[in-house]
């Protein structure tokens, strides 16, 4: 029975973060505290230490210890060192898949747990738009023309966005490969997830479903890829065609005026790197850093460059940032070979899905802080830790 406990607990941990993600980031966030909990007791206890080394840990361990070292050098060293753990520490849910996931079947499991949970989150947020409140908070939601921006059960558009394109991504994936009854589920949950987008009103996540969708299709043959540009192309503008407010959101991505605050943000950083282009500022410094740097003009916020790859090279430095870029390089290759190598459809659907789903996450990372944002980089990782677990059972 002990010698059996930390298995339960590692095993308890992954359900409980899978179940807890589309709701909640707390028990999540325990989850993640049960897993690493049981893998180190089962070390320790039965001398069975659960690791397995891929090449993705190399740029990651550069990145961090680089974000360490700049957060040292910073003026704000404690503050700063603080703030890439309480962010980064989310890597863990990613380790946690590669090394303590057993087989297919329990792989399947997480995943329908996760996508049954999801399916609850995005039919909130579909109702939210039509009635205005965020129940579980008791906030009223802001107005778009005659409909309201749903923020799902986490209480903020950009990271409901994030979290729902991850979902789409993997349904969207396994809609794909699997067969039967399960295609016609997974690409239920597809469909919900994706009207949960649209009624964030999030350009930035908009975007990156302009490339996402048809690097989906394109991957299996030119024949689907054409198939599904087209189908969301012709979604796309019927949404736009019916829904104004929708319309209106959308044609002010290119529209200047609109978007003062985010170029200004990002030509200040630009400033910020080219002063300190190899160590950076440290962590979470931004707005210290901020007057001195400041490009005049309108700003409705300074705190952060609302562009992870600005964040990142701000906070570490050109080699974080190169470090940073090459991590999510080798992740995608990663998924994408686990892709051709699978020969399980599940397998191939979760090792498509997370690759793709990290590529929406770097295009809409050209326009929003979602990596530095601990909310955002729990699914972000938890994409990885899926992925990474399609390319170890495949290669088992």
């Amino acid at each position: 029975m002990v010698r059996t406990l930390p298995v339960r607990l590692q095993t308890f941990g992954l359900f409980l973060f899978a179940f807890s993600l589309p709701i909640s980031f707390v028990p999540a966030e325990f989850g993640i505290v049960f897993a690493v909990l049981g893998w180190a007791v089962d070390g320790m206890l039965n001398r069975h230490w659960k690791f397995v080394a891929h090449p993705l840990f190399i740029p990651l361990s550069i990145y961090i210890a680089w974000n360490i070292l700049s957060s040292l050098m910073s003026i704000h060293p404690l503050h700063s060192l603080w703030a890439v753990a309480d962010n980064e520490w989310s890597v863990l849910i990613m380790f946690m898949l590669f090394w303590l996931v057993p087989d297919i079947r329990t792989l399947q499991r997480l995943v329908v747990v996760f996508c049954a949970t999801s399916s609850l989150a995005m039919f909130y947020a579909v109702w939210q738009v039509f009635a205005g409140v965020e129940l579980w908070r008791g906030i009223a939601l802001d107005h778009f023309g005659d409909y309201y921006r749903a923020v799902g059960f986490v209480g903020f558009y950009l990271t409901f966005a994030a979290f729902a394109m991850s979902v789409l991504s993997l349904s969207g994936n396994l809609a794909v490969e699997l067969k039967g009854r399960p295609r016609a589920l997974s690409a239920l949950v597809a469909v919900l997830s994706f009207l949960g987008i649209v009624v964030t009103f999030a350009r930035s996540i908009w975007l990156g479903l302009l490339v996402m969708i048809p690097v989906a299709g394109f991957l299996r043959s030119r024949r689907l890829g054409t198939i599904v540009s087209a189908g969301f192309a012709l979604i796309a503008a019927s949404i736009l065609v019916i829904s104004p407010a929708t319309r209106e959101r959308a044609f002010s991505i290119a529209d200047a005026s609109q978007n003062e605050t985010r170029l200004n943000l990002w030509a200040t950083s630009l400033k910020m790197v080219q002063a300190r282009p190899i160590i950076g500022i440290g962590e979470d410094n931004f707005y210290e850093y901020f007057p001195a740097y400041k490009v005049e003009g309108f700003y409705d916020t300074i705190v952060h460059p609302h562009n992870d790859y600005l964040n990142v090279a701000v906070s570490s430095g050109i080699p974080g940032l190169a470090a940073f870029v090459a991590l999510w390089i080798v992740a995608i290759r990663t998924g994408f070979q686990a892709w051709k190598k699978a020969r399980d459809p599940f397998l191939k659907g979760v090792s498509s899905g997370g690759a793709v789903a990290i590529i929406g996450f770097l295009l809409g990372s050209f326009f929003q802080n979602y990596y530095g944002t601990f909310a955002n980089c729990l699914g972000w990782w938890f994409m990885t830790g899926l992925m990474m677990s399609a390319w170890r059972l495949s290669n088992e």
